[in-house]
């Protein structure tokens, strides 16, 4: 049994659990998926496409009381292929969350479990949150603690291969913040200050990752019947104790925009954040992504669906970097009791680490059967903890 099935069998268990003895809110999806995909590595040259075969399952359970919230999460994915040489991909996550309190003041929890293998990635994290929140009338205060250690392991198009052994490090963070809520919008800031240390002192390469990180945010958000809005802008400040890394300043933001003027929906994002790497001349990546997505409901149970995204990695103390572009249409409808159908057409392009340009077509059909268990007199989970 492979670590997300463990993941999604432990998932299972807690859920299934909770719902049969607190007879609570349980929900639960299975997506079946199959097609082609010209370049699965999405790498240069001829290419090797393959026929493939996935499935996504995602489970959710919880129970809400008078003071307390309590809930988990599970998920996990596989791709297999039909060409035996290229790599399966398979990731799980399990999120445990429980939550104390009320509007007033509230006491937060959230364990996440997650583990990612692909061809060019190999990743675990294991994050322990805790947030305290009060609020007096309209200025909501809040402070959250949080540790974790990860594991990570990556290959590029300059390196190939694996490094022989992951990458792995702990990580501490606390965010005190405040807010003004006015009505459905909410306005605020916070600081993020965080220290990553890792197990070996020097990495693989000789150079020493460990760091220091300052990050004062401003963020706004708002939500109605209509529109589901989100945006901040930050500020890295990041020290690295090896002297061949440069300090890092850099201008990072996250912005969402959900409008439903019925029968569309628009989904717009934009966002740019500092992700951690092995590559081994830099210190971290600064990765940027722009999405757009218009869905159209022809008739109650048929949707159609366009897309276009920007994704693009810069690796820091170095001139390497990677761009990719992709556009996908798509069409689903409802066969009723919980069963959709749909089909799907991407492109992607785009430039690697390495300079070469790349592209990939992806088809692909899928099958979705969707569970759930809500008695009449259970009302559904609202609290944050769910």
């Amino acid at each position: 049994m492979s670590f997300p099935q463990v993941f999604l069998f432990a998932g299972c268990i807690a859920c299934i659990g909770s719902a049969a003895a607190a007879d609570d809110d349980f929900t639960a999806s299975f997506r079946l998926r199959g097609g082609f995909d010209s370049n699965p590595q999405f790498s240069a040259g001829p290419g090797n496409g393959s026929a493939f075969i996935a499935t996504d399952t995602a489970l959710a359970a919880g129970t809400k009381a008078d003071g307390y919230t309590l809930g988990v999460a599970a998920e996990a994915s596989t791709t297999h292929y039909a060409q035996p040489e290229l790599t399966p991909s398979l990731g799980g996550k399990v999120i445990l969350r429980g939550s104390l309190g009320d509007d007033d003041l509230r006491l937060d929890s959230t364990t996440t479990i997650s583990d990612t293998s692909t061809y060019n990635l190999r990743s675990s994290d294991l994050i322990e949150s805790v947030k305290a929140e009060a609020k007096f009338d309209s200025v909501k205060l809040f402070v959250t603690a949080e540790g974790g250690r990860s594991s990570l392991n990556q290959t590029n198009a300059i390196f190939p291969n694996f490094l022989p052994d992951p990458q792995q490090y702990w990580r501490g963070t606390l965010i005190p913040g405040v807010s003004l809520v006015l009505g459905k919008a909410e306005l605020g800031a916070s600081v993020n200050l965080s220290v990553r240390r890792y197990v070996q002192e020097f990495d693989i390469f000789g150079y020493r990752r460990d760091n220091e990180r300052v990050q004062p945010f401003v963020f706004a958000k708002y939500n109605d019947d209509a529109i589901m809005a989100f945006a901040s802008i930050s500020q890295l400040y990041g020290t690295w104790h090896d002297p061949d890394f440069t300090n890092v300043s850099r201008l990072l933001f996250d912005a969402s925009l959900s409008w439903r003027p019925k029968p569309f929906t628009v989904d717009l994002t934009a966002w740019r954040r500092a992700s951690e790497t092995s590559f081994p001349i830099s210190p971290i990546t600064i990765d940027t992504a722009y999405s757009a997505k218009v869905s159209w409901n022809v008739e109650p149970k048929v949707t159609l669906a366009a897309s276009i995204a920007y994704a693009a990695t810069d690796y820091l103390d170095s001139p390497f970097r990677a761009r990719t572009l992709t556009c996908g249409i798509g069409a689903s409808r409802d066969m009723g009791n919980d069963l959709t159908l749909g089909v799907d057409l991407a492109y992607a392009k785009g430039s690697l680490i390495s300079g070469d340009d790349t592209q990939a077509f992806v088809v692909t059909s899928s099958i979705t059967k969707r569970f759930s268990a809500k008695p009449a007199a259970t009302k559904p989970l609202t609290g944050r903890g769910a």
